[in-house]
């Protein structure tokens, strides 16, 4: 950005003044913008944490009712699998 503002040719009356109270606001602004950039971030990953968390280690009774399928599913193929 810095480069590009020397590239412009200087006004002949000067640069214009700009208040105090206008440089404090936009700093806030832009501090507020930061924060909200974060926060975003912050509830992204926290909701991609938890997603990650739940696959990978699944609540008990959801733990149980897959082994249950796991069980049904081999007795199930026991029993299509001819004795010798």
């Amino acid at each position: 950005m810095h480069a590009l503002v020397a590239m412009l040719p200087r006004p002949d009356a000067g640069t214009v003044k700009v208040s105090r109270q206008l440089l404090e606001a936009s700093d806030w602004a832009v501090l507020f913008t930061l924060g909200t950039l974060l926060f975003l971030l912050g509830a992204f990953a926290m909701w991609a944490w938890l997603i990650w968390r739940r696959t990978t280690h699944p609540a008990p009774h959801v733990k149980l009712l897959m082994e249950l399928e796991e069980e049904q599913a081999e007795r199930e193929a026991r029993k299509m699998t001819p004795r010798e």
